[in-house]
């Protein structure tokens, strides 16, 4: 019985304590009081729900929109801190240039190691071309095809140039 008396008086006590307006002041000595009664003789500030004091300054004008730019989107205040759209859509322009840069060097890396691996391949044909031996090559029909001394010379030369001119 005294819990439900006890929760009935809460529950019509919290509006009127939540709706009560609160005051902050500097003092003399510049220290900042909040109190739910002004003092006489001070410039008291009404403070706000969420317990900003309100700007002393810069009245807005009603029903004015913000600025924007040629994209559509709101132009930043030219004071002050960001609001959380701002930051958001900063925030979110860093993670897709982040990820555009990523990609990039993934994809420059991979070429990297193609190039490297290409230049391997060349610098490997000529060692065994070079060493002799018996070296053929595939035709169009897939039947390997001995080379002969000459082609096999024709073909270091070509493997050569080629990589003189790929693998700096």
């Amino acid at each position: 019985m005294k819990l439900k008396l006890l929760a009935i008086t809460l529950a019509c006590t919290l509006p009127v304590v939540a709706g009560a307006q609160v005051y902050t002041w500097k003092d003399s000595s510049g220290r900042t009081h909040f109190s739910d009664q002004p003092p006489p003789n001070t410039d008291a500030k009404t403070v706000r729900n969420n317990m900003v004091p309100e700007p002393a300054a810069a009245p807005k004008s009603a029903g004015s929109p913000p600025a924007a730019n040629a994209s559509g989107v709101p132009e930043a205040k030219a004071s002050g801190p960001k609001g959380w759209e701002e930051r958001d859509r900063d925030f979110k322009q860093r993670q897709a240039e982040k990820a555009e840069a990523d990609a990039k060097l993934k994809k420059e890396q991979e070429a990297k190691a193609d190039k490297e691996r290409y230049c391997s391949d060349l610098r490997r044909n000529i060692a065994m071309l070079e060493r002799g031996g018996r070296v053929g090559k595939a035709n169009e029909k897939g039947e390997n095809i001995p080379m002969d001394d000459s082609q096999m010379q024709a073909e270091i030369s070509r493997s050569k140039a080629q990589l003189a001119k790929d693998c700096k």
